[in-house]
């Protein structure tokens, strides 16, 4: 499978706009971090993420992972990511998808130099949905690691569904399959953000609650 193309197909060439939760038709804001110190707050965060998670990846053995890194000419940013992750037992397959995609001149910081997003995608057992998170949240606690200098992003596939956990304050869950999105906006309705919970409640508030084998 070209990972790739099957995100950028199922999530309508979106996966990556930023922000996320504003750039699609229908999709779950969660606060995570709460009040407290840093530790607390972290932890906080990563027991929510994690309960969001469990429900999106249940019933699977495996998730894929997308790095998303920002560079200038150097094609190979995403390495330091990569072996942080083998510092911490996990091996990237051989079988991942890598690709760039040229930045608009407007948004390079170097006139004189081509800006790029540095994409790596790739399957991983979903026993290690743990590590992601915590790699992801802890990205702007310079105490906290480890950590990884790039955004992380996880897929369920076959359900049609992505997470976006941008920091310790807040996770997008976005895509094509209503009734998933559905299931989570009533089970984690406690958690979900109050910013934009007018729009949540508008796409959700009125739909039933369904088990995970009526899902699609």
């Amino acid at each position: 499978m070209n990972l790739q193309h099957e995100i950028e197909r199922i999530f309508s060439g979106k996966a990556f706009a930023r922000p996320l939760f504003y750039s699609v038709a229908q999709g779950l804001r969660f606060g995570l971090a709460e009040s407290g110190g840093m530790i607390e707050r972290f932890l906080m965060a990563l027991r929510k993420a994690e309960a969001v998670c469990g429900d999106v990846f249940t019933g699977h053995s495996e998730l894929v992972v997308c790095l998303r890194t920002h560079s200038g000419s150097n094609r190979f940013a995403h390495r330091p990511s990569l072996q942080t992750l083998r510092t911490l037992g996990i091996d990237i397959p051989a079988t991942r998808s890598l690709w760039d995609e040229p930045i608009d001149s407007e948004d390079w910081f170097d006139e004189n130099q081509p800006e790029y997003w540095l994409n790596i995608a790739f399957t991983v057992p979903a026993a290690q949905l743990q590590t992601f998170l915590w790699c992801a949240l802890a990205r702007d606690f310079g105490a906290i690691e480890p950590t990884l200098h790039c955004a992380v992003y996880l897929f369920n596939l076959t359900d049609r569904v992505m997470v976006f956990p941008y920091d310790d304050r807040g996770m997008d869950v976005v895509g094509p399959n209503k009734a998933l999105l559905s299931d989570l906006y009533h089970r984690h309705n406690a958690w979900l953000l109050d910013y934009d919970r007018a729009a949540m409640d508008s796409a959700f508030a009125g739909a039933a609650v369904v088990s995970s084998n009526q899902m699609s």
